[in-house]
């Protein structure tokens, strides 16, 4: 099976993409551990709800990755 050059860079924009919503669901994790150790809830809710829509987010683009 060949790959367009066009498709290939579609590719490739779409895993820049996941790599850096990882990277920013990393760092919310971190704050959200961290503010709950120190016991401030309504910070860590609030980060670990934008974690979850990040991570929904990189698996809808991880599903348009794969044929």
């Amino acid at each position: 099976m060949r790959v367009s050059p066009r498709g290939r860079q579609s590719s490739s924009a779409v895993l820049i993409y996941l790599i850096v919503l990882m990277s920013l669901q990393l760092f919310l994790i971190t704050v959200a551990a961290e503010a709950w150790l120190t016991d401030e809830a309504a910070l860590a809710w609030s980060t670990a709800a934008v974690s979850v829509v990040l991570f929904g987010c990189a698996a809808a683009f991880l599903r348009y990755l794969r044929p």
